[in-house]
């Protein structure tokens, strides 16, 4: 009978954890051979938004209509933005800018 209780708080304390963890909900983005993948990411606002740079060649993420760009990136080297107004934002590799992507920001 004490099990019940057990499972009982378990799932209450996972559920007050897990909903903050929802609310941020960001994105995850690999550049490799030249390309953003996936090159369409959905984010929550004011969620962080990693890129992780695998090619030899360094990049750069530009989103020019937020006015934002991380640090370029060398191989194996992330970075972050966060965007917090909804919409759907399109971003570019600041040294390769026929490397294209989109955020969508809820």
């Amino acid at each position: 009978m004490r099990a019940l209780p057990v499972a009982f708080l378990s799932g209450a304390a996972v559920a007050l954890v897990s909903a903050p963890l929802l609310a941020q909900q960001g994105a995850s983005v690999t550049i490799a051979s030249f390309k953003f993948g996936p090159e369409n990411v959905s984010a929550n606002a004011k969620a962080p938004i990693t890129w992780t740079n695998k090619d030899g060649a360094p990049h750069q993420v530009v989103v020019a209509s937020k006015n934002l760009k991380t640090a370029v990136l060398n191989k194996d080297q992330s970075g972050q933005l966060t965007i917090a107004d909804a919409g759907t934002y399109d971003y570019i590799c600041g040294i390769h800018p026929n490397m294209k992507g989109k955020i969508v920001v809820k």
